[in-house]
């Protein structure tokens, strides 16, 4: 009974705020961001050193920016994005392996950092399930914005039958999934095909779009999006 109340405690305590700190800013101004402990999604029993790949889309902690809505206020924070647990970690030092902290869930802070912007949003998905995450911003025009969601997924390993054969190691993979949004619309999941594609446009727009049969790359759609804001 005590062990259950213990272990219920500490997942409510998880989920709670941890604390608060100042930062320097450019114009001195005081701006606070909220830290939360890390969930991990049971990371912490993980032996990353026997996984193939990484849950992280980087492996050191590097210097980024924060900023909260249309503020002018930014705090200078070393963070880095767990695409396994989907949350932005802060770190102390660049050398650091482990952190217990992580960017609170909020959908009025932009974090910059490895030439990507990531902002905690609302999105549906391509089964019509409306979840929340973090989308990096790749295209942003005057009708249509262009996310992308770098998720990693853990792929089980398994041992060898015969010694002929050899084990397979766990292996974290990308799982990116991109997301397009007209105005200020809920960004929609979708394929990088046209028929994915075409639901998501204006009625003008997908008549634009008829003499276009593939769309192939992240490169390519950011280019026809660009071609339909002019």
């Amino acid at each position: 009974m005590n062990y259950l109340k213990t272990t219920l405690l500490f997942f409510l305590f998880s989920f709670t705020v941890f604390s608060q700190e100042n930062f320097n800013l450019n114009n001195g101004d005081n701006f606070e961001v909220v830290k939360i402990i890390a969930q991990k999604n049971n990371q912490r029993s993980m032996d990353l050193s026997k996984m193939s790949g990484s849950p992280y889309s980087m492996k050191t902690f590097v210097l980024a920016k924060v900023e909260r809505g249309n503020e002018k206020a930014k705090a200078s924070l070393l963070l880095r994005y767990n695409g396994y647990n989907d949350e932005i970690e802060i770190g102390k030092s660049t050398t650091q392996e482990t952190s217990e902290e992580a960017l609170l869930k909020d959908k009025n802070l932009r974090a910059t950092f490895n030439n990507k912007t990531y902002q905690y949003k609302k999105f549906e998905s391509k089964k019509g399930e409306t979840t929340d995450g973090y989308l990096i911003l790749l295209f942003k025009g005057e009708n249509y914005q262009l996310y992308r969601q770098d998720k990693k997924k853990l792929s089980e390993g398994r041992l060898a039958k015969t010694s002929l054969d050899k084990d397979i190691a766990p292996r974290f993979r990308d799982v990116p999934s991109f997301y397009l949004a007209e105005g200020n619309s809920l960004p929609n999941e979708i394929d990088l095909k046209m028929k994915s594609i075409r639901k998501q446009l204006r009625s003008e727009d997908v008549l634009k779009s008829k003499g276009i049969k593939k769309i192939k790359s992240e490169e390519k759609l950011i280019a026809f999006l660009k071609s339909l804001e002019q």
